[in-house]
């Protein structure tokens, strides 16, 4: 009985092994099938073609190797300007020995919208040692065939405009000739080359572009390739012309920095937004790019199969038109503006203090970005990029050394903190003064010999001692105080735009650099509307108003002074316009009461040698407040830009 017992135990043994051992291998199998479905999923999902391909069985592919299977099925997105696939219900269940079923389903989005729901069936099969997924045109879009080409006809959605203040156009709408290529009317060989080299020529476009061109994966041989805006329609062997929206700049140069250009869709571009096509128009710069989603809108069109005569509709959607973008500037006083900087280097920025409303942000040198609308020739490309003069700054947003228009915070600040009066009278001597012999060689510098002045006196003579002894008696400790509600507070403007600093490391930790930042050096750096924000408070008797450009919307208003301090400073502002040896007293308008502080930055290395200087005024309407301007011009003085703005200054009255 016992020996009975022992041979069904151990028979029992082996059973439960067997049964292990089988258990374990369909675990196993199990969790490798998973793993290959996952793979290929995943990577359609992420449009990794490639790596899709790696997941295929290749050997049972009929018609495709796995290097033309992941360029169709790259090919296919891209005509489809897939932005997003979404996957859902992924199954795998056992169907017969070696064979796995996969379903999947895909919610995909295109460039004019979202597909319905793509249900997705296919096997997975054992190959060797490696599970396979089975592939066929299918597995692109259930519904295709080997034969259907994916097609999308778009309807381009209106591009929203941009206005001024007052509904003037910044940005307009308007109809061009755009100039594309179809390949299979280009001819084959030498006469195909003949042909693009022949178009390249007419259209000054380089040959190896339109290569590039006709050669995407998404063209067939009756796809329109656009190339560029024309102004000129040859007649040309594989080329037609359409009419197209596009975009201009009614002030041209004036305003071109802040509402930038559109231009086509680069590969770049593509690369870092999958629903673009080379056909696409965007912003490129500026406000055109910032608030590119929003004045896009959104395409619509027709997504469908093609094979041969026959045509199955995927996806039709209606075009929704971009919204439309109302700035607070003033059209107007844009182009004077920046008709009064010349041609010289610098900027002009006005705003309203009582609400921070951006009047004029203008820039110069500049370019005409219609150029660039239009397909800009290399020659003009050059001749901008090569500009030492740099156009395509925005001088209104770089930051620089405010020099001694500075002045002004640093009297509301000494005013505040009790360390002067308006009344304070300082005696001093010649026009070099240094606290001490531990300065060295360096000395603090005057243009006027003055011996006894007073606050209003030391702003009429813009006197950098009289401001270097008033921070030094203050402290730095005191002095970063008054600043640090002037610097704390940054704009929201949707400008790019670096943070106004004190100095370099936001300490002022020798008495040489606390100095020399009381008249505005020192290692200050301010963009022109930063000091246009810092100024506001003088003009608004103590509060910073934040500038805002987008219309209706509202900015911050921060008190940093006491209103009596303010006030005291903006009257004594007035006497360097009314006084005969005020530094802008060359901005006198008779019936009108202006308060202004004109500013030299310095930019030499060392004393007492001669070195570029950049020009500085802030003006303000000290009767009503209805502005503040800030003008600058590099490799200039003050006095220069005293008597450039003085007819631009009329204007704003």
């Amino acid at each position: 009985m016992n020996k009975k017992l022992a041979i069904i135990t151990g028979a029992g043994v082996v059973i439960l092994a067997i049964a292990g051992g089988v258990t374990y291998d369909h675990y196993r199998t199990e969790h490798a099938v998973k793993q290959t479905a996952t793979r290929y999923v995943t990577a359609f999902a992420n449009q990794k073609s490639t790596q899709l391909a790696q997941q295929v069985d290749t050997k049972h592919l009929k018609g495709y190797t796995a290097k033309s299977l992941a360029t169709r099925n790259t090919a296919a997105f891209t005509r489809m300007g897939v932005s997003k696939i979404k996957i859902a219900n992924q199954t795998v269940k056992k169907q017969s020995g070696d064979t796995y079923s996969l379903r999947f389903t895909a919610a995909i989005t295109t460039k004019i919208g979202q597909l319905k729901p793509q249900h997705y069936r296919t096997t997975i099969v054992k190959d060797g040692q490696q599970w396979r997924v089975r592939w066929s045109p299918k597995m692109i879009l259930p519904s295709m065939s080997g034969k259907d080409v994916i097609q999308l006809r778009t309807v381009t959605a209106t591009r929203g405009q941009i206005y001024d203040r007052h509904h003037q156009l910044l940005a307009k709408n308007g109809k061009r000739v755009q100039a594309g290529i179809i390949p299979g009317n280009l001819g084959s060989g030498a006469k195909r080359n003949q042909n693009l080299q022949k178009i390249a020529t007419a259209w000054n476009v380089k040959l190896a572009t339109l290569k590039t061109l006709v050669n995407q994966s998404w063209v067939t041989p009756k796809t329109l390739v656009p190339v560029k805006v024309v102004t000129k329609t040859p007649t040309l062997a594989g080329v037609d012309y359409q009419t197209v929206d596009s975009r201009t700049y009614p002030l041209g140069s004036a305003a071109a920095q802040l509402i930038g250009y559109v231009g086509q869709v680069t590969a770049d571009d593509i690369k870092k937004d999958p629903q673009l096509t080379s056909a696409d128009v965007i912003g490129k710069a500026g406000l055109e790019q910032t608030y590119n989603k929003r004045l896009s809108g959104t395409d619509g069109g027709v997504l469908y199969l093609q094979n041969g005569d026959e045509t199955t509709t995927l996806l039709q959607t209606q075009a929704r038109p971009g919204k439309d973008l109302t700035l607070t500037i003033d059209a107007t006083q844009q182009k004077k503006a920046y008709q009064q900087l010349g041609s010289k280097a610098g900027s002009v920025v006005t705003m309203n203090p009582n609400n921070g409303q951006l009047l004029v942000l203008a820039s110069s040198p500049s370019y005409d970005p219609n150029k660039f609308v239009n397909g800009i020739s290399q020659t003009d490309y050059d001749q901008y990029a090569n500009d030492k003069n740099l156009p395509f700054v925005s001088r209104f947003a770089q930051r620089y050394a405010p020099g001694s228009t500075f002045k002004m915070l640093t009297a509301a600040i000494a005013l505040q903190n009790r360390t002067i009066t308006s009344k304070t009278t300082k005696s001093i001597n010649g026009l070099k003064w240094q606290k001490d012999a531990s300065w060295g060689s360096y000395q603090v510098t005057r243009t006027v010999a003055d011996s006894r002045e007073n606050m209003t006196q030391a702003l009429v003579n813009s006197d950098n001692i009289w401001f270097a002894q008033v921070a030094l008696k203050m402290g730095a400790s005191a002095y970063l105080k008054g600043l640090d509600p002037l610097f704390k507070t940054q704009s929201s403007l949707p400008l790019t735009m670096a943070k106004a600093q004190i100095s370099n490391s936001g300490k002022l930790d020798r008495d040489t650099l606390l100095a020399d930042t009381a008249y505005g050096q020192g290692q200050l750096l301010l963009s022109p509307i930063q000091q246009a924000t810092m100024y506001s408070a003088i003009a608004n008797h103590g509060i910073m108003q934040q500038p805002t450009l987008i219309k209706g919307v509202k900015a911050k208003r921060t008190r940093v002074f006491a209103a009596q301090d303010a006030a005291k400073v903006e009257t004594a502002l007035t006497h360097v316009v009314s006084d005969a040896t005020g530094t802008a007293h060359g901005l006198v308008l008779s019936g009108h009461t202006i308060a202004a502080k004109t500013g030299t930055a310095e930019l030499k290395q060392t004393q007492d040698t001669n070195g570029k200087t950049n020009g500085f005024l802030a003006v303000m309407d000290a009767d009503k407040n209805t502005y503040l301007t800030v003008s600058l011009m590099e490799n200039s003085d003050s006095g220069t830009l005293v008597t450039a703005m003085k007819p631009y200054v009329k204007t704003l009255y």
